[in-house]
C-alpha cells in the first residue's frame, strides 16, 4: 500500500509461498511466507546458510466487499532479519549492508507493518484511500516509527496518486526504502504526487513530483529540502 519499506525495484534471492482462501462470496483471506538471502557469509565464519544475512517475511490479510461500491483491504506483515548484528566479512570490519542512508550505524531491524486500502465506487470518479504504518522493534532508540497515508483516483483518463509520509531515522531499512524520496534517506517527511496517462493499454506517460525534507542526508548536511521531478514513459509488451 506504500513504498516506505520497499523500493519498487527490490527483488531479493530466496523462496516464497503465497496463498489465497475465499471466505464466502464477499471476502478473501491472503497470506505469504518467504525466506531470502541478502548477503553471503556476513560474519566471516564460513559459507554455510547460517552465516548469511537473511530475511524471513510473513504477511496475512483480508479483502472484504462491504457493499457493491465499498471494498476494504487490511493486513499486517513481519520482516525479521537474521545475522544483521554481524558487521565483519573475512575478518575485516565493514559498515552494515542494511543500516545506511540515515539509519544509525550498525542498526538492527525487525519490522512490523500494518496496511490498508478502502476502494470507493459509485462516484463520479473512482476513489481509493490507502495507508501503512511500520515499527522497528529492534531499533536502538525511539526513532522507530514510520507512516504513510494517500489517496488515488482517475479523472478523464489521468491517474492521480498523492501520499504524505513521515519516516523516522530507524523505522525502516535504509538500504531498501524508496530510493527516490529524499534521495533514499530515512529521517524524512513530505509529499509524493504522481500523474499518469494511458495512451493505450500498452503505453503510458507519467510525471512524479517528490517534495521531501530530510533530517539527515550525510554527516554535514541536515534539515535539507529535496524536491525531485521525474518524467516517465512506460511500455508493456
Amino acid at each position: 500500500m506504500g513504498d516506505i519499506i520497499w523500493d519498487s525495484d527490490i527483488s531479493p534471492e530466496g523462496l516464497a509461498v503465497t496463498y489465497k482462501y475465499p471466505l464466502g462470496a464477499s471476502a478473501e483471506l491472503f497470506g505469504s511466507l518467504g525466506n531470502y538471502t541478502l548477503k553471503d557469509n556476513v560474519d566471516g565464519e564460513g559459507v554455510q546458510f547460517r552465516h548469511d544475512l537473511r530475511l524471513t517475511a510473513g504477511q496475512l490479510g483480508s479483502r472484504l466487499a462491504l457493499t457493491d461500491n465499498l471494498k476494504l483491504t487490511l493486513g499486517g506483515s513481519v520482516y525479521a532479519y537474521q545475522n544483521d548484528e554481524d558487521i565483519t566479512a573475512g575478518g575485516t570490519s565493514i559498515p552494515s549492508v542494511l543500516a545506511t542512508n540515515g539509519n544509525t550505524p550498525n542498526e538492527q531491524f525487525k519490522l512490523y507493518e500494518g496496511f490498508g486500502q478502502l476502494d470507493i465506487g459509485g462516484l463520479a470518479m473512482p476513489l481509493s484511500l490507502y495507508g501503512q504504518v511500520v515499527n522497528n522493534q529492534d531499533a536502538s532508540n525511539d526513532q522507530d516509527m514510520g507512516w504513510l497515508a494517500g489517496v488515488k483516483t482517475k479523472v478523464y483518463g489521468f491517474g492521480l496518486d498523492y501520499n504524505y509520509r513521515d519516516v523516522q531515522r530507524n523505522a525502516v531499512v535504509g538500504a531498501f526504502t524508496d530510493s527516490d524520496f529524499a534521495n533514499g534517506f530515512t529521517g524524512s517527511r513530505g509529499s509524493k504526487l504522481k500523474v499518469s496517462y494511458e495512451l493505450d493499454k500498452n503505453f503510458s506517460l507519467g510525471a512524479t513530483y517528490l517534495m521531501a525534507k530530510s533530517d539527515y542526508t550525510n554527516a554535514t548536511l541536515r534539515d535539507s529540502k529535496i524536491n525531485t521531478l521525474q518524467l516517465d514513459a512506460e511500455a508493456k509488451f
